[in-house]
């Protein structure tokens, strides 16, 4: 194992990976910042321009736009009270009082090194828990593969919002589009209309950006002028370093938040939002001034920052051993690997130790070079807001395009990416979801050939899948899962968006 690192390491360091880990966690900082770009938006858009890319140097660029868009978030929520990320809301409590009260260079300190911690003890974890949840995965078969996959899209009632029918309306639309082209099993061709754009099935990623990217510029046409927001008075990062006295007091909170947001962060569905509200709910319970809450309280704001960059390594943990993702940017990431030719889960530790053990130490160093990023995206950011939003509107379309067109050099591709544009743009204005489609989509496939290989190999017995243990279990836990959602709403914990 100790040689896997090495070699990860070295092969990290090299520029063109260094590069793209700091051109990924800048982007990723700027869109985490940008109100109406989510995290998931910001890595659809990086995949086009992974093609042609090595897997390690691929997966260091949209690994670090992930965890660099968590962090970007607290950019707006500090110094303007507006969340660039929904799992900035609590940051938004604290760290906007805190620089309405003229401290937010503080506030931004505090942000910063909450973030880098909490993402830094998430690593760790994955690089220690990874390698043995795959081992034990190793063993599985056609019928756990299918549990496995069923566990994944139970994800769907975590990512349905509101409406549980909805959020299962859009996986089903999704798993009839794993469906288009050339059957697995048979070799037939189904729902391809007579064209051959359709033969190899519908690509992950013009159907992403069109329903997470193309369908959100859509949707702010509706809105075209935007008030200016004022941010709070703002004198610099160098007016207000935080010194090691106090943290001294805060070592216990970080360590804690930290734990709680990379175990939140393996839940399938939970993901920073419920993290960071955990975390920032615990930290009001056990403070010696609570009080302070709702007033520019730093020990809310430490807990908020370190819990939701650590959910990043729980969810990547579960996504590279299992092949499950946790939340719509690891759907993303999950669609991204079977773009580059690879199957996340058990088997890629076993075939492709490169890419695991370099997307580990790539995670590593970009909550590093996160710190140097995040310092520079305020000062960006705070020129970038001047420009009106149909500027940044017209860039990200620019950017819808180039990455549909360049996977096959193809207007075809296009078209699809416009249709799915606006398929998602409907979705959007009638409430459902998008989402639970992209992870049927992603899903579907797999989820079909792992049902059908298990009836074959069990001569049509459908009990295969309840009689081996490790399936049983899987699928119990998929029943969970689904389950899940309803206690949730009972108790009033916020969902993952």
């Amino acid at each position: 194992m100790l040689e896997h690192y090495l070699t990860a390491l070295m092969t990290v360091l090299q520029p063109v990976n260094l590069l793209a880990i700091f051109l990924g966690s800048l982007w990723g900082v700027v869109a985490g910042a940008l109100p109406g770009i989510s995290a998931s938006m910001a890595v659809v858009l990086g995949i086009p321009f992974t093609f042609g890319m090595h897997p390690v140097t691929a997966f260091s660029m949209l690994v670090s736009i992930y965890c660099g868009a968590i962090t970007g978030g607290s950019i707006t929520a500090i110094l303007f009270g507006i969340p660039g990320e929904p799992s900035a809301v609590c940051t938004v409590v604290e760290g906007h009082a805190m620089a309405k009260q003229g401290h937010a260079a503080k506030a931004m300190w505090i942000a910063i090194i909450a973030s880098a911690v909490g993402g830094l003890f998430s690593v760790l974890v994955m690089m220690f828990a990874t390698p043995l949840i795959a081992s034990f995965a190793l063993a599985f078969g056609p019928a756990e593969y299918f549990a496995l996959m069923v566990l994944g899209l139970s994800v769907v009632s975590s990512l349905s919002g509101r409406s549980l029918t909805k959020g299962f309306l859009s996986c089903l639309f999704g798993l009839f589009l794993a469906t288009v082209g050339t059957d697995g099993i048979t070799g037939a061709e189904r729902f391809t209309f007579g064209t051959s754009v359709l033969l190899g099935g519908i690509g992950f990623v013009t159907a992403m950006v069109g329903l997470l990217a193309a369908s959100e510029i859509f949707a702010e046409a509706e809105q075209p002028f935007k008030e200016k927001t004022e941010s709070a008075e703002y004198r610099g990062l160098r007016v207000e370093v935080p010194r090691w006295a106090e943290w001294r007091g805060h070592l216990g909170l970080l360590g804690w938040s930290s734990a709680l947001g990379t175990l939140v962060g393996a839940l399938p569905g939970a993901g920073a939002t419920i993290a960071s509200f955990l975390a920032y709910g615990e930290a009001s319970r056990w403070s010696k001034r609570p009080e302070k809450f709702g007033h520019g309280a730093e020990d809310g704001l430490i807990a908020a920052e370190a819990s939701n960059n650590a959910s990043t390594g729980g969810s990547l943990t579960v996504l590279l051993a299992l092949g499950i993702p946790g939340s719509n940017t690891t759907a993303m990431l999950l669609g991204a690997f079977m773009i580059h030719g690879l199957q996340a889960g058990p088997l890629l530790l076993v075939q492709r130790p490169d890419v695991v053990y370099g997307i580990f130490i790539a995670a590593l160093l970009t909550n590093l070079v996160m710190v140097l990023t995040t310092i520079w995206g305020v000062r960006l950011f705070l020129q970038l807001n001047r420009l009106p939003y149909s500027v940044f509107a017209s860039i990200i379309m620019l950017l819808c395009v180039i990455g549909a067109f360049g996977i096959n050099n193809s207007v075809d591709d296009l078209y699809v990416m416009f249709i799915f544009g606006v398929i998602g743009y409907l979705m959007a204005k009638f409430g459902y979801p998008t989402a639970p489609a992209v992870l049927g989509l992603v899903l579907g496939d797999l989820a079909e050939l792992s049902f059908r290989r298990g009836l074959v190999l069990s001569q049509g017995d459908a009990t295969i899948f309840f009689t081996r243990p490790v399936s049983a279990v899987l699928l119990l836990l998929a029943l969970v899962a689904l389950s899940y959602p309803l206690f949730q709403k009972k108790m009033g914990i916020p969902s993952e968006i």
